[in-house]
């Protein structure tokens, strides 16, 4: 069996036969021993009872008040320390506690209960200035409401109070309809319709309703306008609610045209994305931006070579990335073209390297495993940021070159002195030590160490640092 810690404890044997030989009154004895033990076992034990017990009702309110009012939203800056104790824990062990009880078979307390947190989430949503801090622990109160509403005695009395709960408080937290789907039967999805078109018509005139300003990522009453298009197939209507903004969201326009086979409107949209600056990378993308890999796949498998090419080639234009340098090869690859892409943007990069220096240069090298040509980059247009890489790349081959790139980094930071820097320092001296063994030329690093050590000798922090490292004297 599970604790409610977690943790699995087995039930041996031993245990088994013990309950088989309990008579009923010794068997109620025991069980109403544990579960004095453990509130959430008497609450437990309840709802088994009685499953619309007012009084465990009452308990899990309490119990989830208090749990919030023990938040710290203090802690959730910039500099967030992701040991401290802000209280979040707190509210994750109620819920915890409520989705045992569903698992358990006491849906409508605890349905009652979810939707009291869901409530209190959102008022902390619209007053705490960081009540993102919340976002994990609202996203799993949506999807302990629709475990818990499965079965709902008037589903059309939940699918109305949906809508008011997501428009009152603006999709925070996230109550989307696939959360409760399963509890709505044809009139709950009539009710459910006609409560977001009374919401859309109050919006009218206003910021999104589903007009020439929709905006489904910012207007709750787009944003179910959207789920509702998407649920009934009507990917005209979807394409209409995320391209009426100020800035379209391309990518999921992409994407609904493409998971209904409609690719030539599907590349028309992407040919807008390029034009407009929103193809990205992943890791950039978001639902106004399409994924450079995304669209150069689409281009391609579209036909259209130039346009696939054209994507990566943008963005290494704009920052000379491995990423794009890797994307563009790729699409070579695809197109027949590699030798020629890998020419321009190797042209490119040698060509802005005098202003920017070699770092670019030598990021590309080391990608084609080129590490002497990286090298030579390094030495005519300096290794910038891109030294430690070029030094792990060059152990072996070239570990005298690497060694003195190293001693060249130390030797650059000891020029201010900083009693912090000095433990980083002397690891690099290290490293050069042991690439120096490498290269059997450790005897220049010692004339060399000896040397610092007289330049620095009224750095005692630095001399202390070195002698803990045995360094030679």
């Amino acid at each position: 069996m599970i604790g409610p810690d977690g943790v699995q404890y087995p039930v041996t044997p031993a245990v088994e036969r013990f309950l088989g030989s309990l008579d009923p009154a010794e068997l109620s004895t025991l069980v109403l021993e544990l579960a004095s033990y453990s509130a959430e076992a008497m609450r437990s034990l309840q709802l088994r009872a009685t499953p619309d017990a007012a009084p465990v009702l009452r308990q899990l309110v309490a119990g989830i008040d208090a749990a919030l009012a023990g938040l710290d939203f203090d802690y959730h800056d910039p500099f967030y320390d992701d040991e401290a104790n802000d209280g979040i824990q707190a509210v994750e062990e109620v819920i915890d506690e409520l989705e045992r009880h569903v698992e358990n078979g006491a849906p409508k307390v605890v349905r009652q209960a979810v939707e009291h947190l869901l409530t209190r989430l959102g008022d902390l949503g619209r007053d705490a200035d960081h009540a993102d801090a919340l976002e994990g622990v609202a996203e799993r109160a949506c999807a302990l409401f629709g475990l818990a509403v499965e079965g709902h005695p008037d589903p059309k009395g939940l699918a109305r109070w949906v809508v008011g709960f997501r428009v009152k408080y603006e999709g925070r937290p996230s109550l989307t309809v696939d959360a409760v789907a399963a509890a709505f039967d044809e009139q709950a999805w009539a009710a459910y319709r006609a409560s977001v078109g009374t919401a859309y018509r109050a919006s009218v005139g206003t910021l999104g309703g589903g007009g020439p300003g929709a905006d489904p990522y910012r207007s709750e009453v787009d944003c179910m306008l959207l789920e509702l298009a998407d649920h009934d197939g009507d990917v005209d209507r979807a394409v209409a609610l995320l391209s009426g903004g100020d800035r379209p969201y391309f990518r999921e326009v992409v994407r609904r045209l493409q998971a209904v086979g409609r690719q030539a409107e599907a590349l028309d949209w992407l040919d807008r994305a390029v034009a407009h600056g929103s193809v990205d990378f992943v890791w950039r993308a978001s639902a106004t931006i399409v994924a450079a890999e995304e669209a150069a796949r689409a281009y391609l498998d579209g036909g259209r070579a130039d346009a696939a090419l054209t994507v990566p080639r943008t963005l290494f234009s704009r920052d000379l990335t491995v990423s794009a340098y890797q994307l563009l090869c790729e699409v070579g690859q695809r197109c027949g073209c590699l030798a020629e892409q890998r020419l321009w943007a190797f042209a490119q990069a040698t060509e802005r390297a005098p202003g920017m220096g070699g770092a670019h240069l030598i990021d590309l090298h080391l990608t084609d495993g080129d590490t002497e040509g990286a090298w030579e980059a390094a030495d005519t247009f300096g290794a910038g940021q891109a030294w430690t890489r070029l030094v792990d790349a060059s152990e072996d081959m070239f570990p005298l070159r690497a060694a003195r790139l190293c001693l060249t980094q130390a030797q650059k930071r000891l020029a201010t002195p900083d009693s912090k820097a000095y433990p980083g320092i002397v690891s690099l001296l290290l490293k050069a030590r042991s690439l120096y063994d490498k290269a059997g030329h450790r005897s220049e690093l010692d004339v060399e160490i000896a040397r610092l050590r007289e330049i620095y000798r009224r750095r005692p922090a630095l001399m202390a640092e070195m002698n803990r490292a045995r360094l030679p004297v």
